[in-house]
């Protein structure tokens, strides 16, 4: 049989209208009133008739995404196809940890709306973003950026792809310094800030207050955290771990070659788009990887069987 993988997508991954589907089947619409009334937003809204506009604001993705994740995950499950691990990309990871069974849809959405507040908060709007940079090893990156302000690795996603965030001014003389060291291309992402890097640091504070309040308990499966790259192993240690998850580098290509580790052969996307499927080629090249993003996906997706 084949060892399933999820893998749920962060910030970026977002789209206007993406729930609407999901919500036409009665339990994920009642759960989605719940999840709603649960973290005082309106979820159906924004998962129905938010713009890109809106929705690429922080404290409106994520909870969005998050609840996109999870009844995705849900219809799969009916399906019979349930995960024997998971990982998620930045806010990805609190619907892995969901879906591994830590905590409930709507303490998830509770978490990550005070998550996507406090992000928002910590840097004002447009003063800071992130570019993805491709075709340059890790560590050539990290040399580009020696002796520019306000710029950090933030994701190391592939061999060949990194992203970086930082300051408006020092992204822009980084993208120079980037581009003269051999990137293949910079481009800006559809984000409100530069996630994962010291300038979001101080919204650490806020988010611990809403994850100890969490009941937290051992996922289920195997749930791989990007600080560590390891699966979580005690539940005293999730809080955190996502707090510093917040202002640190996501280890997202040693996460997924410790799935592999873990004997994971098929890796199905969870959410839209298919941002992390395309990875999965330089990651794992000999695993089966595809994007679940509707409820359509969930009905047609072939999992092959080993």
């Amino acid at each position: 049989m084949a060892k399933i993988a999820f893998l749920f997508p962060g910030q970026g991954s977002q789209q206007p209208g993406m729930g609407a589907d999901l919500l036409r089947d009665p339990e994920l619409a009642d759960l989605c009133r719940r999840c709603s009334d649960a973290a005082n937003v309106d979820l159906r809204r924004l998962l129905v008739e938010a713009d890109d506009e809106e929705l690429r604001l922080t404290q409106n993705a994520q909870p969005a995404l998050l609840f996109v994740g999870v009844g995705l995950a849900m219809m799969l499950g009916r399906r019979g196809l349930d995960p024997a691990a998971a990982a998620g990309h930045s806010v990805g990871e609190y619907t892995a940890l969901c879906a591994g069974g830590a905590m409930s849809p709507e303490a998830a959405v509770q978490a990550v709306v005070q998550r996507g507040i406090a992000m928002a908060e910590a840097v004002p709007a447009g003063t800071t973003s992130m570019v993805a940079v491709l075709g340059l090893a890790p560590e050539a990156v990290e040399a580009a950026l020696v002796g520019v302000p306000d710029v950090w690795p933030a994701n190391y996603n592939t061999p060949t792809q990194v992203v970086v965030g930082g300051t408006m001014l020092g992204l822009d003389r980084a993208t120079t310094r980037l581009q003269e060291a051999g990137a293949k291309r910079v481009l800006p992402l559809n984000v409100s800030a530069a996630f994962h890097t010291p300038l979001v640091e101080s919204a650490g504070s806020f988010l611990r207050g809403a994850l100890e309040v969490v009941p937290w308990t051992l996922p289920q499966i195997p749930v791989v955290a990007n600080l560590t790259a390891e699966p979580y192993s005690d539940p005293d240690t999730i809080a955190i771990t996502l707090e510093r998850q917040l202002s640190s580098p996501v280890r997202w290509g040693d996460g997924v070659r410790k799935l592999t580790e873990l004997g994971c052969d098929t890796f199905l996307e969870v959410g839209p788009k298919r941002a992390l499927t395309g990875m999965m080629r330089e990651l794992a090249p000999g695993a089966f990887a595809a994007a679940v993003g509707t409820p359509q996906a969930v009905a047609e997706v072939a999992v092959p069987v080993h």
